[in-house]
């Protein structure tokens, strides 16, 4: 337990200190709960760019629903980037 905690720890310190574009590869290796935490920091990421008058795309729908469409996206045969996949989600104001 404590050392999930800690890799736990060290993904979300390196997530807020630089945004990474995730591969396909990367994200079907990854545990539920770490695709999960991820596209957080995606919705967060998002959040600071509306905040900041920058994004006219809306992510409304909750963290766990993308990494759904996520999946899908990867199992219809999608390559891009979990990141690009994300973007093609949001929907315009």
């Amino acid at each position: 337990m404590k050392r999930a905690t800690f890799a736990i720890a060290i993904v979300l310190l390196g997530l807020a200190c630089h945004r990474t574009n995730i591969s396909r590869a990367q994200w079907q290796q990854m545990p539920q709960n770490e695709k999960t935490l991820y596209v957080r920091t995606l919705l967060g990421h998002e959040k600071t760019r509306e905040a900041k008058g920058g994004n006219d795309l809306v992510f409304a729908a909750p963290a766990e629903e993308y990494v759904k469409r996520i999946d899908e996206a990867y199992a219809r045969g999608d390559h891009r980037t979990v990141d690009a996949v994300f973007e093609a989600m949001g929907t315009r104001r």
